[in-house]
Order: C-alpha cells, then sequence, then structure tokens
C-alpha cells in the first residue's frame, strides 16, 4: 500500500502549474463533451419511448377491436342456435332460461343452481296406517314392516316405492338389522325420479347409509361411500340450489375429515355464481328492458357475462379465465407480437419499469381494463441503432482520451525524471570532482610553505597526490567511456585471458585504494583455468566498480568477497557484501544511468550512478549478463556471468 501511494505521488510530481493547464486543455473540454453526448443519448432515449408509446397506442386500438369482434361473434352463435359441448370447452359454458328451468351445456359443470329442477315429491298418504304402527307405544315395528312390503309388492308409482324404501331402512335401522338398512338406501338410490322434502331421493339415500356407517364406526366404508357422494356432489349431478349444495357438501367434510370448503368456493364455484347473477337478469328483464350486455363478475375468480335476451331465446355465454386467456387473449397476443397484451381483471398487470398504454373499460365499452405493454427488445430499429453507435462512438472517446492522457504524463513524468536524474548527476560528478581536487590543492599547500615538510612527509604527501591524480583520472575516462559506450563507439580489444587472475590483480589494486578504511576483501577461486576473452581493461573497471559500490553500501560491515567460479561453460566473478542489501523495488533500476537508490540519497552515500550502468554495457558487450541477489539488511551479491573462452570451450570447466 505503502509502494502505491510513493507512486501515485510520483504521478503529482510535475508542476501544479502544467497540471491545471493539462486540465484546463484536456480534461475539461473531454468532460463537456462526455456530458453533451450523455445528454444527447439521454434525449434519444425519451424520444424512442415516444415513438414507442405511438406503436402501443395503435397496438392498444387493434387490440380493442379484436375483442369487439370476438364478442360479436359469440353473440351472434348465442342467439343462432343451441349451444353444443364444443362451444363450451375449458371453463366456459351456456345457459338457456326457461319458464320452469334452466338448461346448462355441459350439463354436469356447475356444482348448484340458482333454479332447481321441477320433480315429484314422495307421497305420505299411503303410510299414514303403517306409521301409526311405527310411532303408537309400544310401536309394533315388525307388522309395520310387513304392510311396508305389502305396498311396495303391489305398487309401481316411483313416489310411493320411494316413500316405502325410505320407511323400510328406518324400521330396519330401528330393529338392529342394518346391513337390511344399507341394502334397503341402496334400493331407494336407484330412484332419482322423485324428491323427499325437496331433496332428490338418491341423494337421501346416499347420505342416510353415510350417517349409518358413521354410527357404526365403519369408517373404511364411509369414506369410500362419502368419497363417491363428493365426486357426483360436485360433478352437478342433482340440480341443487346453492343452500341445498352447501348443506351436502358440509356433511361431506366432516365424513371426509377434510377443512370446511364452504367459505372458500367449490369446484366451479364462481360459474355458479356468475350463472345465478344473469339469471336475477333474466327474471327482471320486462322491468330494465335490457336484452344482451357484457359483464364482469368478479366475485373470488373474474368470469365474463354475455348475455342475449331475445323473443325465441333467452341465452347466456359464461367464461371462465382460462377460456378467456386461451381463446380471446391467446388471439391478440399474436396479433400484437412482439407486444404484450395483458387483461387487467383476469390476469397479471404489466411490470412498473416498461413502457406501456392502458384502456379503460368505460372508454371501450368492453368489461376489462386492457394494457398494452413493449415486449423484451421492442425497440424502433433505427434508435436503437443510432444510439448503439452513439455510445460506440462516446466510449471510444473517452478510451482514446483517457489513453492519450495517460501516455502523455507519463512522457511528461519521464523527461521530468530524467532532468532530475541529470540534476542529480551534475551534482553528484560535481561532488566526486571537488574531493580530489581539494586534496591535491591542500597537499599543494602544505608543499608550498616556506619551511617546507620533512623529507618523509613530503613523500606521503605526493603519494596522497598520486592517488587523488589518480581517483581523478579514474572519474574522467569513466565518463568518457560511459559517453562512448552510450554513442556505440567504445571499442572493445577481446583477448584471451585467465579470468581468476584479472579479479586477483583487481583486486589488489583496489586493496591499496582502500587502504586505511578497514575493510577486507576476501578472494576465492576454485582450481583450474577460467579462460574467457575480454577486454582487460573494461572488464577491470566494472569489477572495480562492483567493488566500489560494495564498500560504500557495506553500512557497519568492513567483509567484501570476492569469488571466481568456472562451471557448465561459463565463468563467474561475484562480488558479495553484507550490508545494508537493496530493496526489491530497485533492483532493475539501479543498472539505469543516473538511477540511486533510495539508501544512497538517504544515507549521503557519494556517487555517479553510472557504476552500475557500465558494468551491465560491459558485460553485455562481452556476451555476459550481471545478476543480482539481494535483500534488505541482509547484503547484496553482484554475479558477473561470461562465457568461456573460445580457445577453450566448455571443456575448459
Amino acid at each position: 500500500m505503502t509502494r502505491k501511494m510513493s507512486r501515485f505521488r510520483e504521478w503529482l510530481r510535475p508542476p501544479r502549474n502544467l497540471l491545471v493547464f493539462f486540465v484546463l486543455i484536456v480534461c475539461l473540454p473531454a468532460a463537456t463533451l462526455i456530458a453533451l453526448g450523455v445528454r444527447l443519448l439521454e434525449q434519444d432515449r425519451m424520444l424512442a419511448r415516444q415513438r414507442q408509446i405511438e406503436l402501443l397506442d395503435r397496438a392498444a386500438d387493434h387490440v380493442v377491436r379484436i375483442l369487439e369482434q370476438k364478442l360479436l361473434a359469440q353473440r351472434a352463435r348465442l342467439e343462432a342456435g343451441p349451444c353444443t359441448l364444443a362451444d363450451t370447452p375449458d371453463d366456459s359454458l351456456c345457459v338457456a332460461f326457461r319458464a320452469d328451468r334452466i338448461e346448462v351445456v355441459p350439463p354436469h359443470r356447475l356444482p348448484y343452481y340458482p333454479l332447481t329442477q321441477p320433480v315429484k315429491e314422495v307421497a305420505s298418504e299411503p303410510f299414514k296406517e303403517l306409521e301409526a304402527y311405527e310411532f303408537r307405544q309400544p310401536p309394533d315395528l315388525n307388522r309395520a314392516l310387513i304392510e311396508i312390503k305389502r305396498k311396495l309388492g303391489v305398487s309401481s308409482d316411483p313416489a310411493v316405492r320411494a316413500g316405502g324404501m325410505l320407511r323400510q331402512g328406518r324400521i330396519l335401522r330401528k330393529l338392529g338389522r342394518i346391513n337390511e338398512a344399507l341394502s334397503a338406501f341402496i334400493d331407494l338410490g336407484r330412484i332419482s325420479s322423485v324428491a323427499i322434502n325437496g331433496e332428490p331421493a338418491d341423494l337421501v339415500a346416499r347420505r342416510t347409509r353415510c350417517a349409518i356407517l358413521q354410527t357404526q364406526s365403519r369408517l373404511a366404508e364411509l369414506r369410500e361411500e362419502a368419497a363417491a357422494l363428493a365426486a357426483d356432489l360436485h360433478a352437478g349431478k342433482w340440480q341443487l340450489d346453492r343452500e341445498t349444495f352447501l348443506h351436502a357438501n358440509a356433511k361431506l367434510d366432516a365424513w371426509l375429515g377434510r377443512p370446511d370448503s364452504s367459505a372458500a368456493g367449490i369446484g366451479d364455484d364462481a360459474l355458479a355464481s356468475a350463472v345465478g347473477w344473469v339469471y336475477e337478469k333474466w327474471r327482471i328483464k320486462s322491468q330494465t328492458g335490457t336484452t344482451s350486455g357484457i359483464h364482469l363478475l368478479n366475485s373470488n375468480v373474474p368470469v365474463t357475462i354475455l348475455w342475449s335476451f331475445g323473443r325465441a331465446r333467452d341465452t347466456a355465454f359464461i367464461a371462465g379465465p382460462r377460456y378467456l386467456k386461451s381463446h380471446w387473449k391467446a388471439e391478440v397476443e399474436k396479433a400484437v407480437h412482439p407486444a404484450r397484451a395483458y387483461i387487467a381483471d383476469v390476469g397479471v398487470e404489466p411490470p412498473l419499469d416498461v413502457a406501456k398504454v392502458q384502456r379503460r373499460a368505460a372508454d371501450t365499452g368492453l368489461p376489462w381494463t386492457l394494457f398494452v405493454a413493449a415486449g423484451e427488445g421492442q425497440e424502433p430499429p433505427e434508435f436503437a441503432a443510432r444510439r448503439r453507435n452513439l455510445a460506440a462512438g462516446l466510449a471510444a472517446l473517452l478510451i482514446l482520451i483517457t489513453a492519450g492522457s495517460y501516455f502523455i504524463l507519463r512522457a511528461v513524468n519521464r523527461e521530468l525524471a530524467v532532468a532530475r536524474l541529470q540534476s542529480d548527476f551534475v551534482s553528484a560528478v560535481s561532488h566526486e570532482f571537488r574531493t580530489p581536487l581539494t586534496t591535491l590543492r591542500q597537499f599543494n599547500e602544505l608543499l608550498a610553505e616556506a619551511d617546507g615538510p620533512t623529507p618523509d612527509k613530503r613523500h606521503r604527501f605526493y603519494e596522497a597526490q598520486t592517488r587523488a591524480t589518480e581517483r581523478l583520472q579514474r572519474l574522467v575516462e569513466s565518463l568518457l567511456d560511459f559517453g562512448r559506450m552510450e554513442a556505440g563507439r567504445r571499442p572493445y580489444l577481446l583477448k584471451p585471458l585467465d579470468a581468476a587472475a584479472l579479479a586477483h590483480d583487481v583486486r589488489d589494486d583496489f586493496v591499496r585504494e582502500v587502504n586505511g578504511l578497514g575493510f577486507s576483501v576476501e578472494y576465492a577461486s576454485d582450481s583450474g583455468p577460467h579462460p574467457i576473452e575480454a577486454d582487460a581493461e573494461a572488464l577491470s573497471r566494472a569489477l572495480w566498480n562492483l567493488l566500489d559500490n560494495a564498500v560504500k553500501y557495506s553500512g557497519n560491515s568492513r567483509s567484501i568477497e570476492l569469488q571466481v567460479s568456472c562451471r557448465n561453460g561459463t565463468v563467474a566473478i561475484a562480488v558479495r557484501d553484507h550490508g545494508i542489501g537493496i530493496p526489491l523495488s530497485e533492483q532493475k533500476k539501479i543498472f539505469h544511468k543516473f538511477v540511486r537508490g533510495a539508501a544512497s540519497t538517504s544515507g549521503g552515500i557519494r556517487g555517479t550512478g553510472l557504476g552500475l550502468a557500465m558494468v551491465r554495457h560491459i558485460v553485455e558487450a562481452h556476451g555476459g549478463t550481471v545478476r543480482l541477489e539481494s535483500a534488505e539488511g541482509k547484503g547484496s551479491t553482484f554475479a558477473i556471468a561470461l562465457p568461456v573462452g573460445a580457445e577453450q570451450g566448455p571443456a575448459g570447466c
């Protein structure tokens, strides 16, 4: 994190006025252009949405026309003749109203009716004498049973037979002859053309059988009998009114052990409610004068009612939500594809975030509120293509401005960095020149004194002047050599020589140079020859620079190691110190010209920043490489790797 912050600060190092001018000249116009582009995109999006709404308006009008045609066609079918099963798929039905009855197609789709079908009531008059035996005190049940059988044997009237079977089963139950009582009610259940107290005789018989099975705790038989009765009840086997149906259904709920279903709506309860609604409309048609119309009944399930009351036929068509979706809505969606049509009262409304138009029932005369919404990807193609091109252009412009700004700032930073390095180099070279020149001037002044130094002192002064002169000469020659290297004009005279001998000689000369500073330079070499082809002067200078750097950056350590080895066709000359080390982030940079590590600046270590750059030039000119291994606080090792001389070949190692 610290290194990233330092790099960020380096980017902000150019003069602030330059950054200000850059922002004003490049960034501000670019930001303005991008803002205008974004605004243009938004305006284009609004224009596309407006165009989309216009298209959806036309689609909504088309939807209204299609649904009007559907309703007109359905009314025409109602007025043309009787409905068939083919006319009433899914959850739809046709209803025909007569003075004494209601006809429904299909006949078993309703659980109950607003008007029950009149049937003959069970006769009670023939059984008054028998009931005297059954209900007197004490009762004579056997005599009553004999008389009932006699009556049943001589009568073929369904009303009489139903009354007899009802009483026969009741008496057998009182006598404890349960199985015979159940059989009697089975016989009663075969008679469906009469009613007992307003209920179909067969329904009464089957309910009574369930009641007997319950009192006898014959639960398995009870569940089987009740399940069969529930299936027939919900299939509309009997034309019951709502109260009778709910009463019978409540008994079944108890026998089958299921929750009370009367409040939740049973079976096609919505269709039955719609039949009741239109029946009331038919009953009062003479008062209202209404002969046809359409209505949406939305009690618990939305149901559409279409009716036509004429002189010859009074009929109605009732459609549940499944019919509406599969027949009318499906055709509408095909007509407006890829837009989506929604009938809000019988289906899901469109999402809030899409373009849509609405048609209210009060405006269209239809019973529903309609929505037409844009489908996925539905947009005028010319707007979509133009917006894509505009967005691509803005993106390309943004990338170009960003990339250009990056490279401009990078180039400016590089140039300023080079200028700073050159300034640092001039300062460092001036300091390097000042030190030997100061030494020469001091000793010249001592030698020029009137009384003059003793011969012994004079000799030491001359030796010091010689060392300062040699140092000054090396510095000048280094600068000249580096200039020739950079220009490619430095000639290298490659001759066969022994790397170990060269390194030993350089080490001896260097030890004399640093004599008195307390440094020890340990030399080691493996056995055998170390043949290379090299320019002795140039390679000596590279090795001298490595030793000089080792002294400068040794810190408190005074031990330096010089090692020469030869293996695998390569001669290696390594210089190792135990000093302050080099951070990983600087290990590649320090081989560039004028670059000096952060430790040299903070520690006040002298140097020009050319030593390692010269080493790299010289070694690469010899076909070799320079490797660095270092860690902060653990010292550094610089290793020059050179190929073995051509005359010796790899066998020389």
